[in-house]
Parts: structure tokens; sequence; C-alpha cells
């Protein structure tokens, strides 16, 4: 178990928790993260790392004088607990993510995802949590001109989490990085290779099986 007493303060008092309707966005929204889920676990399958990747888990947070909060990241990695299933994690016991990422949606973007000054906003639980980086993606690059919008933990709260030269956002907890490629942001390896999407993949796999047909000549 990780020693965790991280409890948000009275000023998160009014911070609502996600909910059906919040959740459940477009097609190009569900798309992203499906692609970034299948890529983050492949990181961590490939260099036999103990990550758990979470796909709208919910998270329960202590809150001081109330219920506990308890958001659903579209993605969370956890660089410790492991793969397997669970049905929550529990922030007392398991301790923060290392890397939250949320698909903007017009729904909740504006006064959740990327409101850094209300406490009703995200970037401030999540930093008070402990969550060393956050970043939120837009598919369409309606609600953040340049499709990615994020922040790392620094002194008092989160700062800006800039882009590399080459146009990548590097993770400095996880050792990977993400650039936006479409509608997908598409996630670079501890190497800097590209990990494939389960569409490519599913392509390589039909290009070896007629190779090999091709081979034994049938």
């Amino acid at each position: 178990m990780v020693a965790q007493t991280v409890v948000l303060g009275r000023e998160f008092a009014a911070l609502p928790d996600d909910t059906e309707e919040t959740l459940v966005g477009s097609s190009l929204h569900q798309g992203a993260i499906a692609t970034l889920y299948t890529s983050l676990t492949l990181c961590a399958r490939r260099r036999g790392l103990p990550w758990f990747v979470g796909n709208q888990l919910v998270m329960v947070v202590r809150r001081e004088g109330g219920r506990p909060y308890m958001p659903s990241p579209d993605i969370l990695v956890h660089p410790t607990l492991g793969g397997g299933s669970r049905s929550s994690l529990i922030l007392a016991a398991d301790g923060p993510p290392a890397l939250v990422i949320e698909v903007a949606s017009p729904a909740t973007a504006a006064e959740q995802d990327l409101n850094l000054l209300s406490p009703a906003g995200k970037p401030g639980a999540y930093a008070a949590m402990g969550v060393r980086e956050y970043l939120v993606f837009d598919p369409v690059g309606d609600i953040v001109a340049d499709q990615v919008w994020a922040r790392r933990a620094g002194p008092g709260g989160f700062v800006p989490w800039l882009p590399e030269a080459d146009g990548r956002w590097v993770s400095a907890a996880l050792g990977i990085a993400f650039r936006p490629q479409g509608f997908l942001l598409r996630v670079h390896d501890q190497d800097g290779r590209l990990v494939p999407t389960a569409d490519e993949l599913d392509d390589r796999v039909a290009q070896l099986e007629a190779e090999l047909r091709r081979l034994r000549g049938e």
C-alpha cells in the first residue's frame, strides 16, 4: 500500500464528479481514448513495466468536510500498480497517477478540463492530488488551437508543459512522448518509436499473413 495523506480542501467542495453524460462523447472522442489506451498499454508491456492504464476509471479522493471527489479521467497512468482489472483507483491506498489525460469535449472543456483558476476546474484538483503531468487533447482543434494543452507539477502547482522542437510533448514521469496526428494523439515509446494503433497492427498482421501465403505458393 502507498501512504497518501492528501485531502482536497474546502475550496474544492463545488467540484463536480464526472457523470455518464459528461463521459460519453463523440466517436472522435472515444476513438482518441481507445488509441491512447492501447498505445500506453503496449509501452508498458514491451518493457515489462508495472504500469496500470485506466480508461475512464473512477478515482476516489478524500475531500475535507464532505463526500469524496470521484472524477473519471479519460486516461490515467499509474506507474506501479501493475496490470489487471480494477473498478476504481483509491488515492488514499494507491497513491496518485503519474499522468492524467482528458480528451476535450465542448460539454466539459472550458469549465472543468482547462480551468486553472476556478476550484470547479480539474487542473487545480489534480495538482493538489499529486498528479505529476496533465494533458488535454482536442481531436478537432476547435477548443484547443494547437490540439494539446499540457501542464506538469512545479513549485506551487501546475506549470506549462511545452512541446520539444520536434512537436512532441515528452513525459518526464513515464519516459514516453505524445504528438497529435490528425484526430489522434499518438504515442512514442521509450525509444522514440511511434507506437502503432490497433488498426495499424491489424494491417501489419494481414500483410505478414499475405506474405506467408505467397511464400507457401498458396
